[in-house]
């Protein structure tokens, strides 16, 4: 019972801020819009003055302030409006100017119509609910305002509460007309250049895929040459080996027995080498952990194996996404943690997993010395390189890479993955706590 009524308080509670928000919304955008309006003609009047000298920079100034009213609908339960700008367009010739003026021109009295009313309902509201005390300052002299209306100070209570009322219940509706209906009508690109930059995005989005699918197919090539060399100069040369041993120790059973164990010894010596080196080269494709466990627990040994005291936080992972997602992010931490302990002389090492809104991210910290870039170099230090390729082998699934790495540390590497978790559990063993090394 005590919950029920907490959580209907709560709920009352939060409503009434968010009118109030809304109300705010009503007073600033109100208030903001004539002074609006007034730069609109200050900036009229310089450019007169000053013979069309002024105009660049008077143009940035209105730029700056539309751009400032398109964000305006993503504080208020919206979605920012796109800026209409054509990077390609000089700063004179962009169409949009026009329709930013008109939209500054006429602001004012859209915002005097809609938006003028509950602010003074609400305020007019506020001196009703003060107007005894007021009218106990000024000696009994009540004839204005609320006086004159309802000829007694104590009659302004419930008429000011009831005003104020009225004020909160109406600015939602006077904010979302004004902050979803009036500012795109204007400031939100025209149809046509709309399509033009719809065209565009989808042609820099081609650009983009083309270059990724390049990537991972220079990417498969260098790995699938990387795997021939390793079983050509590794494991299919000691499988070599051992045939001619082997050959060698049958001529030798009939003449030199001693000899021929020693080879047979050695022969054995090579085979364990040569499986060694196959499943090295087997964990380096797809670790069997990750295929057997899944990334929480491949990430929590190989937080056991790095170099550096090294922690896993998974606790909101559940489930497992694809296999490919998978091995993607595991390398890219295994990278990481190298780096930090061989480039950036960290001692400790944090990762944390979590899956939010069709996202999966990957947080990799590390306590050393900073300074990681993608473009390595003398002066930037090494690892730029394995940065580099994290994000080739991220963009393969769209994903995307920040590094934060001032110098003097620490680092700090978000990766995200837009995927959808499988129905696959994470295994019993990874679903508490963490594994430290």
């Amino acid at each position: 019972m005590t919950t029920t009524a907490g959580g209907v308080v709560g709920t009352a509670l939060r409503s009434l801020g968010q009118r109030h928000r809304e109300l705010g919304y009503c007073w600033v955008v109100g208030w903001c819009s004539p002074a609006a309006f007034a730069m609109l003609l200050v900036g009229l009047l310089a450019q007169l003055v000053a013979n069309g000298n002024a105009e660049h920079g008077w143009v940035r100034a209105v730029r700056k302030l539309t751009d400032t009213y398109r964000k305006l609908p993503e504080r208020w339960g919206g979605s920012v409006i796109p800026s209409p700008r054509l990077r390609d367009r000089p700063l004179r010739e962009d169409p949009a100017n026009r329709r930013d003026l008109f939209f500054l021109a006429l602001e004012p009295l859209v915002a005097l119509v809609v938006l003028f009313a509950p602010n003074m309902m609400a305020w007019y509201g506020l001196f009703g609910l003060f107007a005894p005390g007021i009218d106990a300052l000024l000696g009994g002299h009540h004839g204005m305002f609320y006086g004159a209306v309802f000829n007694s100070p104590v009659a302004a209570l419930p008429g000011g509460l009831a005003l104020y009322y009225a004020a909160l219940r109406l600015a939602g509706p006077a904010s979302r007309l004004h902050a979803h209906r009036w500012l795109p009508r204007l400031l939100a690109p025209a149809p046509s250049v709309a399509a033009e930059m719809e065209r565009r995005r989808l042609a820099e989005r081609v650009e983009e895929l083309t270059e990724t699918r390049t990537t991972t197919v220079d990417s498969r090539e260098a790995e699938l040459r990387r795997i021939e060399r390793d079983l050509h100069d590794g494991a299919q040369a000691r499988l070599v080996a051992i045939g001619l041993a082997l050959g060698t120790v049958d001529a030798l059973l009939e003449t030199d027995v001693e000899r021929a164990r020693e080879m047979v010894r050695q022969a054995r010596d090579s085979s364990a080498r040569a499986l060694t080196e196959l499943r090295d080269l087997v964990r380096g494709i797809r670790p069997p952990v990750l295929a057997e466990r899944g990334l929480v627990d491949a990430l929590r040994a190989l937080a056991l194996d790095a170099p550096l005291q090294a922690e896993v936080d998974a606790e909101g992972l559940t489930s497992r996404p694809d296999g490919p997602i998978e091995t993607a992010l595991y390398f890219a931490v295994a990278e990481l943690l190298t780096n930090a302990a061989r480039h950036g002389d960290a001692a400790h090492a944090r990762v944390e997993l979590s899956h939010a809104d069709g996202v999966l991210r990957c947080t990799v910290w590390d306590d050393g010395r900073g300074g990681a870039h993608e473009e390595a170099g003398p002066e930037l230090g090494p690892g730029g390189s394995g940065l580099r390729g994290i994000r080739r082998r991220l963009s393969a699934f769209d994903g995307n890479v920040d590094i934060e790495s001032p110098a003097g540390g620490p680092t700090l590497v978000m990766m995200e993955l837009p995927c959808v978790l499988s129905s696959r559990k994470t295994s019993s063993s990874s679903e508490r706590g963490s594994a430290t090394s």
